[in-house]
């Protein structure tokens, strides 16, 4: 009986002696190593009785086994031989067959690297940015801050202004160092308690702030999500960065001023910003239409349609509250203001920023009080465009 066979099949190990071969053995190597760590010590002529090898081969077959460190034989005859353990004698293979696959894994991760430098547009580079989560965020956005040498510009809407409103101290100590901070606050944070968590200095205006992004020294630049307080931090001045300066530099000159609506009560501020926004954006190809036609086109319906369109309610408010309306909205808009001379029944309008011209505010107070019954004359300085009076055919 071939007792190697039998004992192979118990342990379903049949395929050993050719698994072997991968460790450079034999056939008859392999047999002969396996009948040694199976019965332990045996003479040569033992085991190739067991192993079914042919006895002329034994000897050869031992002594090369000796010399592969895979077993020991005796001095004396007979011979006497025993297997080194498997994890003894193939450890030194094993190891050697590992490094050598590191070192191909290395070899293709090079070639990789290779690959992916060819298949990259010419011209471009890699950038990286960094997840941070709520805590983080604010910790590091302090850090920042603090160390900033000439610039912060932020867009923040409530959750941006809430937490920046926290880096208080940070922000003092760059102020004070003489670093200019600029913040456009979305419409919703007008009369957030936050603002007044901010110091003296930072300089505010008013604006559309959909994102929140905080840009400091034009090298860092954070970017907060409003759902959940994580942010991304970008550590470069590449082209992504410069394209959101330009873009805060662009909505700076469009945002209104916040200084005057901060003793303003928060719900007349809120409408007061959405018809400054709705008379220089939404309404402004109307307006040239109207200027143009002079006082006599001037309609009712021009109040209707700020209704109708943006669902901001001017016609049931009263006359005072509706010039406390658009005394704010000056304010934001172009620094200026509206007097009211009741004894003259005159109401006047002025715009401080040359660009920004007055007569479209005159043109909405002029429709709202056509509509109320009070019919109103405008008559310009000069030909001014910064300073507007509207005549009223009767006292407010």
């Amino acid at each position: 009986m071939d007792v190697l066979t039998t004992t192979d099949s118990n342990n379903n190990s049949s395929d050993l002696p050719d698994s072997l071969e991968e460790f450079g053995l034999s056939k008859y190597e392999a047999r002969a190593y396996l009948t040694m760590i199976g019965k332990g010590s045996l003479a040569a002529s033992e085991i190739a009785y067991y192993a079914n090898l042919p006895r002329t081969k034994i000897y050869q077959t031992v002594k090369k086994l000796e010399k592969k460190r895979l077993a020991v034989v005796s001095k004396q005859k007979p011979l006497i031989c025993s297997a080194i353990p498997p994890e003894e004698a193939f450890a030194e293979i094993v190891n050697l067959h590992e490094r050598r696959v590191k070192n191909m894994k290395k070899i293709v991760d090079r070639l990789q690297k290779i690959n992916d430098e060819g298949q990259r547009p010419k011209g471009s580079e890699e950038r990286r940015y960094f997840i941070l989560d709520a805590n983080s965020a604010l910790e590091k956005l302090g850090s920042l801050i603090a160390g900033s040498r000439s610039s912060i510009t932020a867009t923040l809407d409530q959750w941006g202004l809430r937490l920046i409103s926290q880096c208080r101290p940070s922000l003092v100590r760059a102020v004070t160092a003489g670093v200019r901070a600029r913040f456009i606050l979305g419409q919703q944070c007008i009369g957030s308690e936050s603002i007044f968590q901010l110091p003296e200095g930072i300089e505010l205006r008013t604006g559309d702030a959909a994102i929140n992004v905080i840009i400091i020294d034009s090298t860092h630049m954070v970017s907060v999500d409003s759902s959940n307080g994580k942010a991304a931090l970008f550590s470069s001045t590449d082209s992504f960065g410069a394209l959101q300066s330009k873009n805060f530099e662009e909505a700076w000159s469009r945002a209104g001023e916040v200084k005057y609506l901060l003793d303003t009560e928060p719900a007349v501020a809120a409408k007061a910003v959405e018809l400054a926004r709705i008379v220089e954006n939404g309404l402004s190809l109307r307006m040239l239409e109207y200027a143009v036609g002079g006082a006599d086109m001037m309609p009712a319906e021009l109040v209707q349609d700020i209704e109708e369109r943006y669902g901001l309610k001017i016609s049931d408010m009263s006359a005072a509250e509706v010039m406390d309306l658009v005394d704010s909205a000056l304010k934001i808009s172009c620094l200026g203001g509206l007097k009211h001379d009741r004894s003259n029944n005159i109401v006047s309008l002025q715009s401080k920023v040359d660009s920004k011209h007055v007569l479209p505010w005159a043109l909405v107070l002029g429709s709202y009080f056509r509509r109320a019954g009070n019919e109103p004359r405008i008559m310009q300085q000069g030909k001014s465009a910064q300073l507007v009076h509207l005549r009223l055919s009767r006292p407010v």
